[in-house]
Parts: C-alpha cells; sequence; structure tokens
C-alpha cells in the first residue's frame, strides 16, 4: 500500500519566514515546491529552498522555466541547485513576457536536455486537466505529454481546475496513451477577489460557487475541502496545494481534509 501525497507550494517570501517555518511544520507535507514568481529573485528562491530543506527539514522543489533562458543560463542553474544538494525539479516552459529565447521552446526539451546534463535531477512536469490554452484537444494536449513524458518527466502536477470530472477524464486519457507516472492535482482555494480576477484574465472556468457569495474565503475554503475530499476518495496520487501563502485558509483546509492508502 502506498500513502496519498499532500505537497504544497509557496512563495519564497523570506519576510514570512516565521509563519513559513509554523505552518510547514504543522502540515507536515511531503515536499514543498518554490515557485518561481517575476518579483522574487532566483537567489530568494534558493534561499527559502535552503531554509525549508535544512531548517524544517522537508524536501523541497525548484522551478525552472525555459523560455526565457538559454544553455549557458541552464546549465548555471543546474550547478547552483546541484552544488545546494537539491535534485528535484519542476521544469516548465514558462511565460511568454518578451525576451524569449530559442533554446527551450518546449518544456519537453527543457526535461530532455535536464536529463542529458545530469541524470540524478529528479523532474517534475506540468499538465492541464482544462487542455492547454495552445491545444487543439485532449486528446493532442496528451500527446504532448507523452512526450514530456518520455524525454524524462518522474512525476507530473497539475494545474488548478475546479470541476473533478474534467480531471477523471483526464486521467483516463493518460492512461490511454500509456503514462504511467504519478500525477498530482494541483488545486488552488479561491478565497480573495483578487483571485477571482486572475483567473478571469487567463480565461479559466470560475466555479459556480462564486457568484453572488457574501462570504468568499469561507466558502471557498469548504469548496476545496469538498474537492479535495471527492479526488482523494476516488484515488487521486496526491494533491498539491497551491497556497499563495494564504496560511490561514490552507491551515483550515489541511485540518478538514482525509487521505487514505492506495492498492500499488
Amino acid at each position: 500500500m502506498s500513502k496519498q501525497t499532500l505537497s504544497v507550494e509557496i512563495a519564497p517570501d523570506m519576510l514570512q519566514i516565521k509563519s513559513i517555518r509554523y505552518y510547514l511544520n504543522k502540515w507536515h507535507p511531503d515536499f514543498v515546491s518554490i515557485s518561481n514568481l517575476s518579483r522574487f529573485s532566483f537567489d530568494s528562491i534558493m534561499q527559502c529552498a535552503n531554509y525549508v530543506k535544512k531548517e524544517i527539514n522537508i524536501p523541497v522543489i525548484i522551478h525552472i522555466t525555459g523560455i526565457n533562458r538559454d544553455r549557458n543560463e541552464i546549465d548555471r542553474l543546474l550547478t547552483h541547485v546541484h552544488n545546494n544538494n537539491i535534485h528535484n525539479l519542476l521544469l516548465l516552459r514558462g511565460d511568454n513576457h518578451g525576451h524569449i529565447k530559442n533554446d527551450f521552446p518546449y518544456a519537453s526539451e527543457l526535461v530532455k536536455y535536464v536529463k542529458s546534463k545530469n541524470d540524478e535531477f529528479k523532474i517534475m512536469g506540468a499538465c492541464y486537466p482544462e487542455v492547454h490554452p495552445e491545444a487543439q484537444s485532449l486528446v493532442e494536449d496528451i500527446q504532448h505529454l507523452k512526450t514530456k513524458v518520455n524525454a524524462g518527466c518522474n512525476q507530473l502536477i497539475s494545474q488548478m481546475f475546479f470541476d473533478n470530472q474534467k480531471y477523471y477524464q483526464f486521467i483516463d486519457e493518460t492512461k490511454k496513451q500509456n503514462i504511467n507516472v504519478p500525477i498530482l492535482a494541483g488545486i488552488m482555494p479561491v478565497t480573495e477577489m483578487k483571485t477571482v480576477n486572475w483567473l478571469k484574465k487567463i480565461k479559466m472556468n470560475i466555479p459556480q460557487f462564486i457568484q453572488n457569495n457574501n462570504d468568499l474565503k469561507q466558502a471557498g475554503i469548504n469548496f476545496t475541502i469538498e474537492q479535495i475530499n471527492d479526488l482523494y476518495k476516488n484515488n487521486v496520487d496526491g494533491i498539491h496545494l497551491y497556497t499563495m501563502n494564504n496560511w490561514s485558509a490552507t491551515d483550515e483546509i489541511i485540518k478538514n481534509i482525509k487521505r487514505s492508502e492506495l492498492n500499488e
């Protein structure tokens, strides 16, 4: 039997380090991923990663994007994380904010390159239960996903979604395509209007509970608890919570979710 995992993503805000330490010690996640937000430098990301790994004793995952970096830049980052004894990476294409470079136009090419440089790295990749915006269909999207897995991904983390049926449909399709790596369900609690506005901006399907709700925070917490418990009940490999450093909301969610054992 294997245990369903619970992991969290946090922003590398060292000004919040007391909260980070308190809550991670309380939650005991299986690992912590350090988000690659543009307002934080890579040095800040590494500082936070080393703190979580060494001071709190929780495995960490570093995000690396390829679309805005060439091979020399990727080599420097890989040397840096390897020298810090960090071997878990989430490799992403990244968003197009200008200054595009041509070495890694797709995440699969970044994955293949990193594996060729150092096979010690354990690599995670992203997947899209609601279909990647550049894909024509779910089937086409998963065909591209298989290319990324074959390039060397050991595990996948999904982008956020709010309809579990779409996730289950997505998992069924990955099985048809013989994708057999663990797939963690990425869950983002919607507890603030700024999150709602961001979801609208990126054209995500907005969950129904948001309409005409006077207490968005509690409604969002309740929705997320129900969503996660349904996923665990239906044998998801694990849950990956995008906390956005919203400690109180994440804490209430984690207190009310129920993991179980999985048949191997």
